[in-house]
């Protein structure tokens, strides 16, 4: 079921009771993997990340990146650990010359940032975060600490001023995208100074153990979810699939199925949970960035479990 206009509580309220299962049922219908498109269509195997129009444009703009000193107060971002891949540069990290201003705070809005993950192979996770800072003058600082044992990567956000300079009272909004890297398997925390911003799986695929779990419908919020169409011969075309799962246990799983004769593609999205195990009522948001693969001609219809997302044209 697709629910377009519900508040918060109405969707928590819903989840919990249609996903309520005694014991664990099979996933009718799944036996494997999704299906390949058909000639003259290909899925990326690593697409990088589609830059969304929704974003604002960040503020200030990211300066160019260099080495922090030696004896800087503000080191840059720690090697990753085993598992991880390098964590690509944002263009916010300690900048040589930081230790000689003044270290301050920002204010950042925790409810409107969130994290975006392409269900590539490996899976691309960001962080896309949002605040104000206490004026223009102050400059963004995000240093990315990769994975630990428990799979929680740590972002420390803090801003800069050179206090001999006088600036305008006014607060400065900004939003930043942070890649946090490539991850091919595992559940993983993201924390920012300290506080929760949630959380993201890097497989969306159904996998061999699904028959043990519980099945349940899959909110997703069609009125901002959208196709992101690159422009470009061939056409690259992402799903960007947003909405809500009844808590952090369950597990986000889509099935792509090609364009048919009709040119209608098919996306079905659900989740799966163990039905025995104890877990924490708290609404889990997800963001997924969904390949489609490519198109050199045709006029395309996707679906998401039925309901119509939008439409392209595969020849520019």
């Amino acid at each position: 079921m697709i629910l377009k206009h519900i508040t918060p509580l109405l969707i928590i309220t819903f989840l919990l009771v249609a996903c309520a299962s005694p014991t664990p049922t099979a996933i009718p219908g799944v036996t494997g993997t999704p299906s390949i498109p058909p000639t003259g269509q290909s899925l990326p195997t690593q697409p990088g990340l589609p830059t969304q129009t929704s974003i604002p444009i960040p503020y200030p703009p990211p300066p160019a990146v260099t080495a922090a000193p030696a004896n800087s107060a503000y080191p840059g971002p720690i090697s990753p650990t085993t598992g991880t891949s390098a964590i690509p540069t944002s263009g916010y990290e300690p900048q040589s010359g930081d230790e000689s201003l003044k270290r301050d705070q920002v204010n950042l809005d925790m409810a409107a940032s969130h994290i975006v993950v392409t269900a590539s192979e490996p899976a691309q996770a960001k962080a896309v975060l949002t605040g104000t800072m206490p004026d223009p003058c102050h400059s963004l600082r995000v240093v990315v600490t990769p994975a630990d044992a428990s799979n929680t990567i740590k972002l420390e956000v803090y801003s800069l001023v050179d206090p001999k300079i006088t600036c305008v009272t006014k607060q400065a909004p900004f939003t930043a995208s942070i890649p946090l890297g490539a991850y091919a398997s595992g559940q993983y925390t993201v924390v920012v100074n300290d506080t929760r911003l949630g959380q993201f799986d890097t497989v969306f695929s159904p996998q061999p153990g699904d028959g043990a779990l519980s099945r349940c419908t899959a909110t997703v919020d069609m009125t901002s979810s959208n196709l992101n169409v690159s422009g470009t011969q061939p056409n690259k075309v992402n799903a960007n699939l947003k909405g809500y799962l009844p808590d952090p246990c369950h597990k986000l799983r889509i099935v792509y199925t090609p364009a048919d004769a009709q040119n209608k593609i098919n996306l079905n999205v659900y989740s799966v949970y163990d039905s025995k195990a104890a877990c924490i009522t708290m609404i889990q948001p997800f963001n997924v960035i969904y390949p489609l693969g490519s198109f050199t001609t045709g006029h395309y219809l996707v679906y998401v479990n039925g309901e119509l997302l939008g439409e392209f044209d595969g020849s520019l």
